[in-house]
C-alpha cells in the first residue's frame, strides 16, 4: 500500500524442486476463472485490509499472460498481499514476471522487514519504461520495457545479510538486506510482498503479474517456544519469600526471543490520590500537522508506556486523556488499547475502552467515565477520529520520537512513525493517572532474552508476602511472549494464599527429587504428592501420573538420557526441579 506508508507480506507452503532447492509456493493464476478475485480464489493470498473480494482484491485476467492463459491484474484500488512470515535465517529467491502497459501506466511493489511496519525496499516502474529501486535511502535506476513481459528476481540470503534485485535479467543492486527503504537501520527479517496499484510521476498504477514463485535455496532456521508449566500455586506465611521455577524451551531449529511481563488481578483498586502524574512525550505545542494525502479516513493515534516504566503505578488508574486537534470535527473517541506481543506485533493491541467526545480545535481534556486500571501490562492510549478530506488534524511536536511516542492506525494495521522514518516527532497526546499503587508482590527472572535451538531457560518466579495477612488470597498472570508465531504468548496463572502453616527455610514446599543424575529410577518425596509430570527440554510431556502418596519411585526405563523438568504438585503447592537421566 502506498499512501503515506507502503508495506506488504509473503508466505510459504511446501513443494519439491531439483538441485537441493525447494519451491515452497508457486502460482501462475491459470487454475482460476478469469474475472474472479485472487484472494477469494486462493486463501493463501489476501489484501491490505484482509478483505478478499473487495476492491483491494486483484482480478484474474486473460488479457495478458506470460504463461497462458491467465495473469494477475493490478489496477485502481487493488492492494494485494502474500503473507510470508517473520523469517530471520535461510536463503530464498522470489521470482515473477511483470508487464506494464504503455499509455501512461506505471507500476510498484514493495518488500517488508516487519509486517506493515518496516519495509525493506520499494520498486517503481515508469510509464515510459524503466524505473528505480529505493533502498538504504538511495535510488538505483534500471531499464525495463513497456508492453512486454520481463522477469524480476529478488534474492535474499539472511544468513549473510545480503539481498540482490534483478530486473529484466540485469542485477540492479546488491546490499545488506537489513537496510530499510529509507535508511540503513532495519532488521534482518523477511515479512512479505505487496502488489499495490501505485506508480511514480503521476502515472496510473496498472500492471500484470504472472508466474509467482518462492524458492528456498537453503532452509530457514525457525525457533519455537514452549513452557513446561500450566500454573503456579504458592501457599506461604505473611512476611515471607518463596520461589518456584519453570522451564521455557525452544524445540525449533533456530533461535527464539522472549520477554516476560507480570499483570495483577486487582479487584478493588484504591482511588485515594497520591498525586496526579501527567504521562506524555510531547515537549511543547504542535510543530506540524499530518494527514494522509488529503483523503477522508478513519484514524487512530496512540502513545504507549512499557510495563517496565509503570511498576510504581500498578494499581492506579488512567483518569484523563488529552490531545490536540488541528481543527474541529463532530465526533471522536478517546481509547485505551490492549498490550500486544512486542516481539511479533509491536504497538497497541485491541481496543479495551472507548469514550465518545466532541473535540474542539486546540487542546482537549477528556475525563474517563470509567477510570482504566494499570495492572502491570504495557499501557497504550490515544484518540480515534474520521479525518475529513483535505484536513490535516494529527498534531506532532518538533522533538525526537521514541518507539512508544508516535503510533497511528488506518484500517486494521498500526504503524510506528518513528520506526518507519516518516516523521521523527512525538504525538501531542497525553494522559493523567492517579490513585494509590499496590506493592508488586511477584518478580520473574530473566525478564527477556534469547533461547538457542534445542536449549531451555529456567524462569525463576519469586513471591514476597510482606504486609499480607493470614487468609489473604491474590492472583496474577505471567505473560511469556516469544518470536514463535504459533506460540507468541503463553500465560501462566499464579495464585497466592497466605496461611499460618509451617514451611521450609526457603518458604517453598518441601520436594526431594533424587538421585540426580538418575540411572534406573527417580524418587520423589514431598507432603501428599498429588501429581508428577516430567518434561524434556523441548517442552514435551514424557511422563504424567496422579498420586496420593508422600513418596514415589518412577522407572526411567522408558525415558531417553537427557535433562528433564520434574513438576511436582503437592497438597501445599507446585514446584519444578531438574534431573539428569543417564
Amino acid at each position: 500500500m502506498k499512501k503515506s506508508l507502503l508495506f506488504f507480506l509473503l508466505m510459504f507452503a511446501a513443494v519439491s524442486f531439483t538441485f537441493a532447492q525447494t519451491v515452497v509456493f508457486s502460482d501462475n493464476f491459470d487454475s482460476y476463472t478469469a474475472g474472479s478475485h485472487l484472494a477469494q480464489s486462493n486463501s493463501a493470498w489476501t489484501t491490505w485490509s484482509s478483505a478478499p473480494g473487495s476492491s483491494e482484491d486483484g482480478v484474474i485476467s486473460s488479457t495478458q499472460a506470460a504463461s497462458a492463459p491467465n495473469s494477475l491484474y493490478i489496477t485502481g484500488s487493488n492492494d494485494q498481499l502474500y503473507p510470508f512470515g517473520n523469517y530471520t535465517t535461510g536463503h530464498y529467491t522470489l521470482t515473477f514476471n511483470y508487464y506494464v502497459p504503455s499509455t501512461g501506466n506505471g507500476g510498484y511493489f514493495n518488500i517488508q522487514h516487519i509486517l506493515k511496519n518496516q519495509w525493506a525496499l520499494e520498486c517503481y516502474f515508469n510509464s515510459t519504461g524503466g524505473g528505480y529501486l529505493s533502498v538504504g535511502g538511495q535510488e538505483y535506476n534500471f531499464s525495463s520495457p513497456t508492453n512486454a513481459w520481463f522477469p524480476i528476481e529478488f534474492d535474499v540470503d539472511m544468513d549473510n545479510d545480503q539481498a540482490t534485485l534483478t530486473i529484466n535479467n540485469v542485477a540492479v543492486h546488491t546490499w545488506p538486506f537489513s537496510y530499510q527503504q529509507g535508511n540503513t537501520n532495519g532488521v534482518n527479517q523477511l515479512a512479505g510482498i505487496n502488489f499495490y496499484a501505485g506508480a511514480p510521476n503521476n502515472a496510473t498504477g496498472t500492471y500484470y503479474v504472472d508466474d509467482f514463485i518462492v524458492t528456498e535455496v537453503s532452509a530457514a532456521q525457525v525457533g519455537q517456544f514452549a513452557v513446561t508449566t500450566e500454573n503456579l500455586t504458592f501457599s506461604m506465611n505473611p512476611d515471607a519469600t518463596a520461589s518456584q521455577t519453570f522451564e521455557m524451551s525452544n524445540p525449533g531449529t533456530g533461535g527464539t526471543d522472549f520477554n516476560v511481563i507480570v499483570t495483577y488481578d486487582i479487584p478493588n483498586p484504591n482511588p485515594a490520590s497520591t498525586g496526579v502524574v501527567d504521562m506524555h512525550y510531547y515537549m511543547d505545542e504542535p510543530y506540524t500537522y499530518v494527514g494522509w494525502n488529503g483523503e477522508a479516513a478513519d484514524v487512530d493515534l496512540a502513545i504507549g508506556y512499557p510495563a517496565s516504566a509503570l511498576q510504581q503505578h500498578i494499581g492506579k488508574t488512567l483518569n484523563e486523556i488529552h490531545f490536540y486537534m488541528n481543527g474541529t470535527i463532530p465526533t471522536a473517541k478517546v481509547r485505551v488499547y490492549a498490550m500486544s506481543n512486542s516481539i511479533l506485533n509491536p504497538g497497541p493491541g485491541a481496543v479495551l475502552y472507548e469514550q465518545t467526545c466532541t473535540p474542539d480545535s486546540g487542546w482537549n481534556s477528556i475525563q474517563l467515565t470509567t477510570p482504566f486500571l494499570i495492572d502491570g501490562s504495557d499501557l497504550w492510549f490515544g484518540v480515534w477520529f474520521v479525518q475529513p478530506e483535505g484536513a490535516y488534524l494529527a498534531p506532532l511536536d518538533g522533538y525526537m520520537a521514541n518507539d512508544y511516542s508516535c503510533w497511528y492506525k488506518r484500517g486494521s494495521t498500526w504503524y510506528n512513525r518513528f520506526t518507519s522514518g516518516t516523521y521523527d516527532y512525538n504525538l501531542c497526546i497525553g494522559g493523567k493517572i492517579d490513585g494509590t499503587p499496590i506493592t508488586p508482590w511477584l518478580t520473574t527472572s530473566p525478564a527477556s532474552g534469547s533461547i538457542n535451538a534445542g536449549a531451555n531457560v529456567t524462569e525463576t518466579v519469586t513471591v514476597n508476602s510482606n504486609g499480607m495477612n493470614v487468609g489473604d488470597t491474590k492472583s496474577a498472570n505471567i505473560h511469556c511472549f516469544s518470536s514463535d508465531i504459533e506460540h507468541g504468548e503463553v500465560i501462566v496463572p499464579v495464585s497466592l494464599t497466605i496461611t499460618d502453616v509451617s514451611v521450609n527455610e526457603h518458604n517453598q514446599i518441601e520436594v526431594k527429587v533424587y538421585p540426580n543424575p538418575a540411572t534406573n529410577f527417580v524418587q520423589v518425596s514431598s507432603d501428599q504428592i498429588q501429581r508428577v509430570e516430567i518434561y524434556n527440554m523441548m517442552g514435551q510431556l514424557v511422563f504424567e501420573q496422579n498420586y496420593n502418596e508422600s513418596h514415589i519411585v518412577i522407572s526411567t526405563s522408558g525415558i531417553a538420557p537427557g535433562t528433564y523438568a520434574v513438576k511436582v504438585t503437592a497438597s501445599n503447592g507446585t514446584i519444578t526441579k531438574q534431573v539428569v537421566v543417564k
